[in-house]
């Protein structure tokens, strides 16, 4: 089971199209950088420099939150995932609008809250397995 690749793909009864992923590891969540970290004011150039400039210093304010998320948060969430038994389980509809809801489980049960999880969505309903606990619905 990966969460590069969905574990399940299902197509309700109203056409919508679902992905099931399974993955252990969960990094915690982190806000993106200000969209304007400097001011760098009107450029004398015109307005295509400027707005080349504050693309440049937009992604320059991405570089330390880069470097975080690979030397930090990567390794401390695949020792905890290593060490802990939780598996996510996450369903995910893209059109017409995102429609998506995540539950927590155990290694041993994580092939139930699947099928029970495909079940409810291929039959238009609003799964609700057994033996997992819902983190998240958007």
């Amino acid at each position: 089971m990966s969460s590069l690749r969905a574990t399940r793909r299902i197509d309700g009864p109203d056409g919508r199209e679902w992905e099931i992923y399974v993955y252990k590891l969960r990094l915690p969540h982190r806000p993106a950088p200000d969209p304007a970290p400097f001011d760098l004011g009107p450029s004398p150039h015109g307005a295509g420099v400027s707005a080349l400039l504050d693309g440049v210093a937009y992604i320059v304010a991405w570089i330390p939150r880069l470097l975080v998320r690979v030397f930090v948060d990567l390794p401390a969430a695949a020792v905890r995932a290593a060490r802990a038994d939780e598996w996510i389980v996450e369903a995910i509809s893209w059109a017409p609008f995102r429609a998506s809801y995540k539950w927590s489980t155990t290694g041993d049960l994580r092939r139930q809250v699947v099928a029970l999880v495909e079940g409810a969505l291929a039959n238009g309903e609003t799964p609700h397995p057994r033996n997992a606990r819902l983190l998240e619905l958007i």
